[in-house]
């Protein structure tokens, strides 16, 4: 029992859970999470099944994920446990002891001075005197634990706290979410002034309290956050635009879906049927429809039933394109690129503290590297650096080798 404990509670199970926990992040990053299920029969249809039964849609609110996470933290805070321990442990000074380093003559004295240097406190018992210094340095291990325990728990809540979801917004319109806060689309490009694909939206989010991040750019892998929030560039999309006049020159423009009837007398008007990137036209002039396409669109066609009268007639038309049909005119616009935004919602607080973590941790490797704890017992016969301190074993060695040269 006591060996299966030590074991659970040791760096090496520390080091599998954390290498499990990688992999599962990776997968959660590689495959989009907490789309719809439809995405991901369409975009892995021969892998569907296995994502939906191992949750890789949801990795980091599915139960293995969680485990995961609470095991490792149970495991750091066993080894920070036990390095506190450890730390706070006070080593007696023995009565005699055999020193690793006997002393020549006047080497003594040598390092006694060396360490009074060092601001060592000196502490005798018999003829034995045990020099300690830097004794916040033998606290590295703690911290560098504790520090890595704080970063696991509270990336862990990051993990799982936020609230995702995705929304598409036209430019020149705005999201309102729940709290509030509204998110609005100034701008968006498929493609930048070069023709090369960049997928940005320039967009606004206002707080509750009337803050206002400005207007900023997001794209691909470079979020925007602002308050809580952090917004992604997800997908995009291109929709058609239609602009209806009646007779006295009123009019208004309608973002067109598949399906969408536009009509003032709901007979006689025109049904939308798709918006298509482009054509391909032979030599008898027979267009051609291009169903599918990456970036922007060069040459869209606008597919539509034309009805009027208790007649129906299946059309295409091109932007800037007019029909009249009973009292209203439909003209055909450029179509409209939009972006598809994933919004995520996270206490602000969950990033501060993850950064006091790292700070802890970087504080914790700092002692370990650069701020060891002096410990060193000397005698008149000798010394004996105690404990891993490499660099004060290193200026010892040093100063008893200069003391040789001295007193030769």
């Amino acid at each position: 029992m006591n060996k299966a404990y030590r074991y659970l509670t040791s760096m090496q199970f520390g080091l599998i859970l954390l290498g499990l926990i990688i992999i599962v992040s990776v997968a959660g990053s590689v495959i989009p999470q907490n789309n719809e299920a439809m995405y991901y029969v369409r975009n892995y249809p021969n892998f569907y099944q296995v994502i939906f039964t191992l949750k890789l849609n949801q990795v980091f609110s599915s139960w293995y994920f969680l485990a995961l996470v609470i095991l490792l933290c149970l495991n750091l805070a066993a080894c920070t446990f036990r390095q506190l321990k450890k730390s706070m442990a006070e080593e007696a000074v023995p009565a005699s002891f055999v020193p690793q380093t006997a002393f020549k003559e006047g080497q003594e004295s040598d390092v006694r001075a060396y360490l009074e240097g060092m601001k060592c406190k000196a502490e005798t018992n018999g003829e034995v005197t045990r020099y300690t210094g830097r004794e916040i340095g033998k606290y590295g291990s703690f911290l560098l634990h504790f520090g890595i325990l704080l970063t696991v728990f509270f990336w862990g809540l990051g993990s799982i706290i936020p609230k995702i979801h995705d929304q598409t917004c036209y430019p020149g319109e705005s999201i309102k979410l729940e709290d509030g806060t509204e998110i609005r689309v100034e701008r968006f490009s498929i493609e930048d002034n070069t023709g090369r694909l960049d997928y940005a939206s320039d967009i606004e989010i206002i707080l509750p309290d009337g803050r206002s991040s400005g207007v900023r750019t997001v794209s691909v892998n470079h979020p925007v956050s602002m308050g809580d929030y952090k917004i992604y560039q997800q997908t995009y999309g291109t929709t058609g635009k239609i602009t209806v006049t009646d007779k006295e020159g009123h009019s208004d423009s309608f973002y067109v879906d598949p399906q969408d009837f536009l009509s003032a007398d709901g007979e006689n008007g025109i049904w939308f049927d798709n918006l298509y990137p482009g054509y391909e036209q032979d030599e008898t002039g027979a267009l051609t429809l291009v169903t599918s396409t990456s970036g922007h669109y060069e040459n869209p066609v606008y597919v539509f039933v034309l009805r009027n009268q208790g007649e129906s007639e299946q059309m295409l038309a091109f932007p800037g394109d007019t029909v009249d049909v009973g009292k209203l005119t439909f003209t055909f616009e450029e179509p409209v690129e939009y972006p598809g935004l994933r919004i995520k919602h996270a206490p602000a607080v969950i990033n501060l503290f993850l950064l006091l973590s790292v700070i802890l941790l970087t504080a914790g490797l700092y002692l370990i590297f650069f701020l060891r704890p002096v410990n060193v017992l000397v005698s008149k016969d000798g010394c004996t650096a105690v404990g891993r301190n490499e660099a004060l074993a290193l200026s010892l060695k040093q100063l008893l080798s200069k003391g040789d040269n001295k007193h030769a």
